[in-house]
This record gives structure tokens, sequence and C-alpha cells, in this order.
């Protein structure tokens, strides 16, 4: 695997990130498309790229012989001066089924700027067409470390679905725990029965369960368990597949 760097310098000041939800708005977990600013330096940090000049932050790495474009997205605090941030890499000359990569750094927010702790890829949902997760979120409720959850998805012959991950942020390093279809619809193509359907994490016992709650076509819940160090789904799958 070949690694390089290239991303063009911005100077700004550290800025730690707005962080954590209030007790009453922990669900259902809202997912955002839109990158969260203030990201500079810890990207930069992160990257272990010099600072630049262009207020267009894109780290490219080549990996496996393709280039990745990383842009920061959100950070989150996970422990005592120590946060996560989630970057999300575009694959370029993509086909149809090609992701992208999500890139997970921990960080140090030490007197002086920010620390590198570990670096992390290939973690959580990504998309098609190159894209790699197209919404996000971070959670406190539900376990004892904080949970990123990710979301990409694509289209096929008129179907579109999404999956979501779920990936704790474990002292250690991040770990990828569940998955569930957070979004379906269908009818586009031929021979397609119409159906539309939207699921939110709406519930969770920390550390050993969370309910995914649906709307549209129908509306009902399913229920996740932790078993070996994965979430499992309870019973039989009621979102239909593309």
């Amino acid at each position: 695997m070949t690694l390089k760097f290239a991303l063009p310098m911005l100077a700004l000041a550290l800025v730690a990130p707005t962080t954590g939800q209030a007790a009453d708005k922990a669900f259902p977990i809202q997912l955002a498309d839109e990158a969260t600013p203030d990201l500079a330096e810890a990207f930069v940090e992160a990257f272990e790229t010099p600072m630049a000049s262009s207020s267009d932050l894109d780290a490219v790495r080549v990996i496996d012989e393709r280039s990745y474009h990383f842009r920061p997205v959100a950070m989150h605090k996970i422990g005592d001066h120590l946060w996560a941030l989630l970057s999300t890499g575009s694959l370029e000359d993509a086909g149809h089924s090609d992701g992208g990569i999500n890139a997970v750094h921990y960080l140090r927010d030490a007197e002086g700027g920010w620390q590198r702790v570990g670096e992390w890829l290939d973690l959580g949902a990504v998309g098609t067409v190159g894209n790699a997760a197209t919404a996000w979120a971070f959670s406190d409720a539900i376990g004892k470390n904080p949970y990123l959850v990710t979301s990409g998805g694509g289209v096929w012959q008129g179907c579109a679905i999404s999956t979501a991950t779920l990936t704790e942020l474990a002292p250690g390093g991040p770990v990828d725990r569940a998955g569930f279809t957070d979004a379906m619809s269908s009818g586009a193509g031929t021979g397609q029965v119409d159906g539309q359907y939207d699921g939110r994490i709406v519930a969770a016992e920390p550390d050993n369960s969370f309910t995914v709650g649906y709307t549209g076509t129908r509306s009902f819940t399913q229920r996740y368990v932790l078993k070996d160090g994965k979430y499992a789904l309870v019973g039989t799958d009621q979102v239909p597949g593309c």
C-alpha cells in the first residue's frame, strides 16, 4: 500500500468544536450531511501534512494505487482532552460499485495545538460511485463509550437503499459494532413494488441494545442486541431489499 499526501495550506487557531447532545435530545439520532466548521487545524495534524494558504481542505492519499480525496466533516469529544475526527475520502474515477473510505483519527487537544494519537481507515458506511459516508452523527447514549453513526448507499435499477453503521469509539480504537438499513425507496424500476422506509435510532439500553424506528410505507420498530461484540437483529428484518 502506497500513501501520498497533498493538502492546501490553511492557518487557523485551534478551536474545539461544539460537542454532545442534551439528554432529552439524545433520540432519535439525527444524522447530518453538512461538515462542521473549525476543523482545519485538527485535520492538518491528523493527516500529518503542512498548513496551506487555501480554505479548500483536501488531503489526497493513494491507497492501493487509487487516489482518495479526504475532507474533514465532524469531530466529537470522546475522553479527557481526547477527540475523534471523522474525514470522508472520495475515490477518483470510480465505478458504480466502488465505495469511498472513511477515516477516523484520535487527537489530543494538548497545549499549543492538536496531537495525533491514532488513525483508522475503512470504518463505517460508505456509498457507491466513489462516495464515502454521506451522513453522520455522534452519540453518547448508546454505550459507555461514544458512538459514531455513518450512512451511505446508492441506487440500483431504480431502487435506492442506504445502510447505517454504528462504530464504537473505544479507547483502544474505533470498532464497527452494527449495521442496519436506514433508508429504502423502490418503485422506479420495471416491475418494482412501490415502497419507502426511513429508519432512525429511537432508543437504546447502553451497551445492551438499540431500537430503530421506521416510518414510510409502514411504521414499525426493530431491536438489535449486543452479542459477542456485535449487535444482531432480533427476529426477521421487515425492511425489504432492492
